[in-house]
């Protein structure tokens, strides 16, 4: 600090000695000279006749001493020249220590929490967005780039994008853990050398002429007047400015631009004001005290002030901003998200129903009396009307129970003739039980459920498990029609191209999920039933695509096999949703039949999907119960990537989607660094059909 400034603070009859007041110390009485002093602050020690910046600056004040010893005899309420007043203020803060130490102070910190987050999994993992459902922009931008770097090799663009994209998701937990591995010693040494560079930095500011200067600039405009202070303390700040609707704060951690008071103590009775507005009111009852709070390590004054009272608050200003500054900039980066299709749909909230008493009735198609009947519609009463004190299940029409289960499917009446007939789903490696079937019923739509006789028969079995895997599937059917009413108000959305070809193949797993969910509490082991389906529906898609590659005339037609892929992978992707819904349905980490499939799964490589298709089919459900569209417009990926593991890569081509049907499935990866064990084929694409069919219902067989 400069002792032509520190003059104006002198203790009385001291001579040239003013009091030091720090942090936790009692106030001292020191010489001037040895008040925020450095040797060689700016510059080392030159050659005999070499001038150096220290040399310079000492020189430079020689004649802005005499003008700071002018203004502090300024009678209060003179006007100063706003050049002359610009330029000592922008000068004096710009060669304090003080400014130094604050860079020096934020340097460190900002260093120790991107460290913090460099050397946690769980942070950079968090930043890189690889725990939501869209990664963050630098990673996308990354990968961007990346893919085009793989266009001459023969990957598309957009197929690369997409591949690299949906791994970083899939493998990102292992990749933030390699990159902390990498990352932990070498981050000392990126590091190490940043505070030294601050005093560089430092010098080159002091070294510029004041014109250069932006705040010079600025304050030039202000109108500046000597006014009158008492017992005025000097910051190592110097200067403190006020932007409007806060507290003073040092110069240089407000705007300019919104800077309407500066304040520049010449004296302990003196101070130099700058206002933007005339009519700018100064008060200075409360400036000792948001000066003191505005010091980085002391502040002088010509008298002696309590430890207890303003020394206590040196620091906390800066602290406190930079602490700020650092938190609100690291939250920024770790929150940072892409915009995305979908991105601006509302969430879809339940509906709220009151419980009122419903209608539905109960038919034997092909077998049984009226005594089995009522034996059937009374074990069903008694699960729907419990059921219904909890979830909304007034949409059931009725539930028909057959012997012949394709024949009651095809002859249900659907109460409206423009309606087709119902044909099971099921797919060659199981049998069609249980099914929901959309019907109108005085112009409303309704669900009616139709039934295997088997699955009714085994409600009265002796078999305690036999029972509780009926009673299971009878609950999950209803769930599903729950939540259909549940959450009848989604609205629409328009996907991307491939989202619109693809989509439907996974529109019913988050209801299969949802209702899962709510059903795995009658049986928990029905989730080794559950992971059969998975490992079976994978290997029937395994064979039933290579026997349409088989069948393919040339490479361009492929869409007799995307047929079969998007029918096959539904039905895998639905089996998984309704195991992860089991899953999750029950206690945390409690073990249940079919908890190992993530081992079962990972000879395709496919053990680290399922826990990500977890993580968005659970975050499809906000904690409100309401539906992220966000998310649920996304799950369409997890389709390319069962796709990806069958050798059928698509990728959209303006509007259009194309499609390879491949021999050469993607292999499981291999960390460290990511290797596809596995050439995707560069064959020229034919253009695929991007309308494919679904029934639009649910399936369980």
């Amino acid at each position: 600090m400069p002792r032509l400034l520190q003059r104006g603070f002198l203790a009385e009859l001291d001579g040239e000695r003013t009091w030091l007041h720090r942090t936790g110390r009692p106030a001292r009485l020191v010489s001037i000279k040895d008040v925020g002093t450095e040797d060689w602050f700016y510059s080392r020690k030159g050659t005999p006749g070499e001038l150096t910046l220290d040399d310079a600056i000492t020189a430079f004040e020689q004649d802005l001493g005499k003008d700071v010893a002018i203004l502090r005899r300024t009678p209060p309420g003179t006007s100063i020249k706003p050049d002359l007043a610009a330029r000592i203020t922008v000068h004096l803060v710009m060669r304090t220590a003080h400014l130094r130490q604050t860079i020096e102070q934020g340097v460190n910190d900002i260093t120790n929490e991107i460290e913090s987050v460099f050397t946690d999994p769980t942070r950079l993992g968090a930043m890189m967005g690889i725990d939501r459902p869209m990664l963050a922009p630098a990673v996308t931008d990354s990968i961007r780039r990346a893919a085009q770097e793989l266009v001459p090799v023969g990957f598309p663009a957009p197929l690369s994008e997409r591949l690299l994209s949906f791994f970083m998701r899939e493998y990102g937990d292992e990749l933030a853990a390699q990159a902390v591995a990498t990352l932990k010693p070498i981050l000392p040494m990126l590091f190490k050398e940043l505070v030294s560079r601050v005093r560089d930095s430092h010098n080159a500011i002091v070294a510029k002429p004041l014109d250069d200067h932006g705040w010079v600039k600025t304050l030039t405009g202000f109108h500046w007047t000597i006014e009158a202070g008492v017992d005025l303390i000097l910051p190592d700040a110097v200067a403190l400015a006020r932007e409007t609707g806060h507290s003073l704060a040092p110069l240089l951690f407000t705007t300019a631009a919104d800077a309407e008071l500066i304040l520049l103590p010449m004296a302990h009775d003196r101070v130099l004001v700058g206002r933007s507005d005339t009519a700018t009111g100064v008060d200075l009852t409360t400036y000792n005290a948001q000066a003191a709070a505005s010091c980085q390590d002391f502040f002088v004054a010509a008298s002696r002030f309590g430890a207890e009272g303003l020394s206590a608050t040196i620091g906390s200003g800066p602290a406190l901003a930079l602490a700020a500054s650092i938190t609100e900039a690291v939250h920024d980066a770790e929150t940072a998200r892409r915009d995305y299709d979908g991105a601006d749909l509302p969430p879809a909230q339940p509906r709220t129903f009151a419980l009122a008493d419903f209608s539905y009735r109960v038919t034997l198609h092909d077998f049984g009396d009226d005594v089995l009947a009522q034996e059937y519609a009374a074990i069903l009463q008694s699960v729907v009307g419990t059921l219904s004190q909890d979830i909304p299940l007034h949409d059931l029409d009725g539930v028909t129970i057959a012997a012949d289960y394709d024949d009651a499917l095809a002859k249900l009446d659907r109460g409206n003739p423009d309606l087709p007939p119902v044909a099971s789903s099921a797919l060659g490696y199981g049998i069609g039980a249980a099914k929901p079937v959309t019907v109108v019923r005085d112009g409303e739509s309704k669900s009616h459920l139709v039934l295997a006789a088997g699955i009714a028969a085994a409600w009265t079995s002796d078999d305690a498990g036999v029972r509780a895997s009926s009673l299971h599937l009878l609950i999950k059917m209803l769930a599903g029609i729950a939540h259909g009413t549940r959450y009848a108000n989604v609205p629409p959305f328009t996907p991307d191209a491939i989202g619109h070809a693809l989509h439907f193949a996974v529109a019913h797993a988050p209801t299969g999920y949802w209702s899962a969910k709510q059903a795995a509490f009658v049986d928990p082991d029905q989730g080794g039933n559950y992971a059969d389906l998975v490992i079976t529906s994978l290997d029937f898609a395994r064979n039933e695509i290579e026997a349409a590659r088989a069948r393919m005339a040339d490479d361009s037609d492929v869409g007799e096999a995307l047929l079969i892929a998007f029918d096959c992978v539904s039905a895998v992707v639905n089996h998984v949703a309704d195991w992860l819904g089991h899953r999750d349905g029950l206690a945390p980490d409690q073990p249940f039949a079919g908890d190992d499939l993530a081992t079962r799964l990972a000879p395709s490589g496919l053990d680290h999907w399922l826990a990500l298709f977890g993580r968005d089919l659970a975050a499809s459900y906000g904690e409100d119960g309401a539906i992220d569209l966000a998310v649920v417009t996304t799950l369409s990926r997890h389709v390319e990537r069962l796709f990806w593991s069958l050798g059928i890569y698509c990728w959209p081509e303006g509007d259009d989607v194309r499609c390879v049907v491949s021999d050469r499935p993607l292999a499981p990866l291999l960390l460290p660094g990511i290797d596809i064990r596995a050439d995707v084929p560069t064959l020229a694409p034919a253009r695929a059909n991007s309308q494919l069919a679904d029934d639009g219902e649910s399936v369980l067989q």
